[in-house]
């Protein structure tokens, strides 16, 4: 009796191994907007930025794209009735978020006052998302809950 108890130990702790490993939910990093974004769809100008979980379009007076951004954006806000803040350059250079985005247009992401991603207008890789609304709903889908 004592040696079938001994084969079932190893067996029974891959089992239970098994169970913990196959049945963690995965963290993917992935976040909710405060609950007032997901609202309209709009853009709300701003003068100032706040600690909450939010997205930030920082915009500058002159767009470098064929399609402005905000068209680009505004395909995806509509479509999942996200509302985002909207900010000057001139203004966005008081945040504490201009010693890391430096160039206009930009679209930041927000997670409780901490800035999670952003678009970078002198970056190559950053080009197609800000001129194709697929690209940017899949990069945006990356870190937040597109619906609540």
């Amino acid at each position: 009796m004592n040696k079938k108890i001994l084969y079932l130990i190893p067996i029974i702790i891959l089992i239970l191994l098994f169970i913990v490993i196959f049945n963690k939910k995965e963290d993917t990093g992935k976040f909710y907007l405060d609950d007032k974004y997901y609202n309209n769809g709009e853009f709300i100008g701003t003068k100032k930025v706040n600690n909450g979980s939010y997205l930030l379009n920082m915009y500058g007076d002159m767009c470098i794209f064929s399609t402005p951004c905000e068209d680009i954006f505004k395909v995806v806000m509509e479509k999942y009735k996200i509302d985002v803040l909207s900010i000057s350059y001139d203004d966005f250079k008081s945040t504490k978020y201009a010693k890391d985005v430096l160039y206009a247009p930009s679209f930041l992401i927000i997670k409780n006052g901490k800035l999670i991603a952003y678009l970078d207008s002198e970056s190559d890789s950053d080009l197609e998302i800000y001129q194709d609304s697929d690209k940017f709903e899949e990069w945006l889908s990356k870190y937040i809950y597109l619906e609540k």
